[in-house]
């Protein structure tokens, strides 16, 4: 049986990493990262439900260097696999 991937633990690793995530109305975007001067940013539609709100956010950190991190196995290989679809966009040189 699968490990349940709680949004409070991925918020945990985005904070290690200095990263503030938010959730707010974004209308039609699902949301994404970015920075803000020198603020790095994850945010996030907050009317998508729970689990696509968990999808996002580890595809997102999948994004960022979690070296030297102490996170859980599940919470790792959570955000290694929503990270696959975006690093093979990368790979192809798609931007």
């Amino acid at each position: 049986m699968a490990m349940k991937i709680s949004l409070t633990e991925l918020e945990q690793v985005a904070k290690a990493l200095s990263i503030k995530v938010s959730y707010d109305n974004l209308k039609t975007s699902r949301g994404g990262s970015c920075r803000v001067m020198e603020t790095r940013r994850i945010i996030i539609n907050k009317y998508l439900q729970n689990s696509e709100k968990i999808n996002l956010l580890a595809r997102e950190l999948g994004g960022f260097d979690l070296a030297g991190l102490d996170i859980s196995e599940p919470v790792r290989k959570k955000i290694e696999k929503e990270a696959e679809p975006r690093l093979d966009v990368k790979a192809s040189g798609a931007q």
